[in-house]
């Protein structure tokens, strides 16, 4: 999020320290009590403070080691570059407290979120003490939130959890102990509420965390989504009160019948909902931002490695198109794809950096989730599947021996700025569908087919390109959406379909699931001439058989009705959800917390993660505690591990 000016930032900068997914660190205590104390108790000093936590946000949700929200899933594997934990995440055998998230450097933000609200009744402005204030509670019960769902919290069956601080902590201790997950999720839901009733509704060049309106943070309507999402996963747990899944019903549906109070809605389009210039629109509802035109307050640089405000989740699945060769050879179809150095690609800055870390899981993604290709556009929306030559290559040879065309590049190829090819032969074509060898043979490029999809060739997460990117070895400066409007209508099917009402879930879905089948003739551009897209003439005619053919069948709505089954592999209304979920958020980072929520991770792993499915145990839907937290508890009793690890 844009926030303000750089000054404020310096300030905070130097208050707070940076918190990081991948990495470990042992809390060091400076003397921040020396200025916070007084310092609190003015606007620009919790100004400072809550900016300095926003920025703390870029630590927790960029970087290679956010791998953890995606593997160990039913929606992803660790790509060819993944490194060592990732494989270890995804098949559960070697978890352990020093190679999972580490997230206690949150506390560093918890702390002076805690002082925020210690000493911000002694400004005197009364107007900008109550938008302050919300800022801090919307960001305390957010990082609980966050952490409780990766920890968990004391139980009658779990052992451990996350500590629960309250008040803002001054002087070291050796001593902590972990929380009961009652008390921790009755802080998160009390703040949550609070910072819905001081929040502004929308985001206004006055609210002193925007930039003239452009930034992305907490409004009343983001509080109130995180607040049902809080009761919708409480509402699961050993916590649960008896109204939590209707209360998440009744404030998802609330947003949606108010949309225009707090200027949200959906895209016609789904391809809008990822495009640059929608970043900070009506379905964005609270997203972390990256800064690219202020790089002393984000931190901002590119080329090589980055830094800490740069936002790789746009590298994390992205296929490496410039290792792929194009010659063919016989029985290519029951045979992995074959890799050559006569390649019709280099890298540019249109095709992107890839990181391999992630690759689609293709029994379910492509099978399951993706299989609707015609009537469902979030799949052309979410995945790149062609490659315009960019280089003068070679001619393939033919599945015989012989030789195929000699590939035209496109004429505008830039190693400087991002453009999209205008012209030149299809270098890489990855279908669903099964080709002859013929086919092959006639054509000049390499085609791929689903059967060759694996950890290092598939198709690329498009969603998230940045064009603003002005090197080959740019990550992305584009923020990372943590709210989509969307999800309301996700949640609101969700927590309806656990109270029992089918009618209200399908309303919902099909909300989803119909503006999904809307094309236009632009969006046909960038995707393979030989998919399904409309012209001027038939656009109207098929967006309406299309919308019409994603309606929610006889048979999904009975699979609606059928109840939460959290074992075996017959297929319930959930499934149906966490399949729109998929879909609809694909690439975001939450989908094991989805699964961990909705009590579906082991079974769904047992279903369709091959690697996973052998070890994955019920304890797995808690991360152990972090190894850095045990050892910095020195005096008093011994900080308890979570079952099983």
């Amino acid at each position: 999020m844009k926030i303000f000016n750089k000054t404020s930032f310096i300030i905070a900068a130097a208050a707070v320290l940076t918190a990081s997914s991948s990495c470990k660190k042992t809390l060091v205590e400076t003397p921040r009590a020396q200025l916070y104390p007084s310092y609190f108790g003015t606007a620009a000093g919790v100004q400072a403070a809550v900016t300095g936590v926003y920025n703390d946000l870029r630590g927790a949700f960029s970087g290679e080691g956010i791998v953890f929200f995606y593997n160990g899933t039913d929606e992803n594997i660790p790509g060819g570059s993944a490194g060592t934990n990732p494989p270890i995440l995804n098949s559960y055998n070697g978890i352990n407290s020093s190679n999972t998230p580490d997230l206690m450097g949150l506390y560093v933000d918890i702390n002076t979120l805690n002082g925020v609200l210690q000493y911000a009744s002694s400004i005197t402005d009364a107007t900008a003490r109550t938008q302050y204030v919300g800022q801090a509670k919307f960001l305390r019960g957010f990082l609980y939130f966050y952490l409780v769902q990766t920890y968990g919290g004391l139980t009658a069956t779990q052992k451990s959890g996350i500590p629960l601080h309250t008040t803002f902590i001054t002087k070291a201790t050796t001593a902590d102990a972990p929380a009961q997950l009652a008390d921790i999720y009755n802080l998160i839901i009390q703040d949550f509420t609070d910072a819905a009733a001081a929040l502004p509704p929308t985001i206004t060049s006055s609210n002193p965390f925007s930039a003239a309106g452009v930034g992305k943070t907490a409004t009343v309507a983001v509080a109130n989504a995180f607040l049902a999402k809080a009761y919708l996963t409480r509402g699961y747990t050993e916590a649960k009160q008896s109204g939590d899944f209707q209360k998440a019903a009744d404030l998802t549906a609330a947003l949606i019948n108010n949309k225009g109070t707090y200027g949200l809605d959906l895209w016609q389009d789904y391809n809008d909902v990822h495009k640059p210039a929608n970043d900070y629109g009506k379905e964005n509802m609270f997203a972390i931002d990256y800064g690219i035109t202020d790089p002393t307050y984000s931190g901002y640089t590119q080329q090589g490695s980055g830094g800490y405000g740069i936002n790789q989740l746009y590298v994390l699945a992205r296929f490496n198109y410039v290792s792929t060769g194009i010659d063919n050879i016989a029985g290519i179809d029951a045979v992995p794809q074959k890799m050559s150095a006569k390649t019709g690609m280099l890298r540019d800055v249109y095709g992107g950096r890839p990181y391999v870390r992630l690759a689609p899981n293709v029994p379910y993604t492509m099978q399951v989730a993706f299989a609707d290709q015609v009537h469902d556009t979030r799949f052309d929306a979410t995945f790149q599947t062609f490659w315009i030559c960019n280089t003068k290559a070679a001619a393939g040879t033919t599945s015989t021996g012989g030789l195929k065309g000699v590939l035209t590049p496109a004429s505008n190829v830039s190693l400087t700025a991002y453009q999209p090819p205008l012209d030149g032969d299809t270098a890489i074509l990855m279908t669903s569908e099964d080709v002859t060898m013929a086919r092959r043979d006639d054509f000049k490029g390499l085609i791929v087919t689903q059967k060759q999809y694996n950890n290092t060739v598939f198709p690329t997460v498009k969603k998230f390109d940045d064009p603003l990117r002005t090197g080959i070895l740019d990550f992305s400066s584009r923020p990372i959406a943590l709210m989509r409007f969307s999800e309301v209508y996700l949640m609101n099917a969700e927590a309806n379909y656990m109270l029992g009402n089918t009618t209200a879930a399908a309303a919902s879905l099909n909300t989803i699931r119909q503006r999904a089948a809307y094309r236009t003739p632009a969006d046909g551009l960038f995707i393979p001439k030989n998919k399904f897209r409309v012209t001027a003439a038939t656009m109207g005619a098929d967006n309406t058989t299309n919308a019409a053919a994603m309606a929610l069948t006889p048979a999904q709505l009975a699979q609606l009705s059928v109840p939460n089954t959290t074992s075996g592999s017959t297929l319930c209304g959930m499934d149906l959800i966490l399949e729109e979920y998929s879909r609809e958020l694909y690439g975001d980072p939450r989908r094991w917390y989805d699964l961990v929520r909705t009590q579906q991770l082991v079974r769904r792993v047992k279903m369709y993660n091959a690697l996973g499915a052998p070890n994955i145990q019920a304890y797995h839907t808690r991360r152990p505690i972090p190894q850095s937290l045990i050892n910095n508890v020195l005096s008093g009793t011994p900080y308890p591990q979570n079952n099983g690890y």
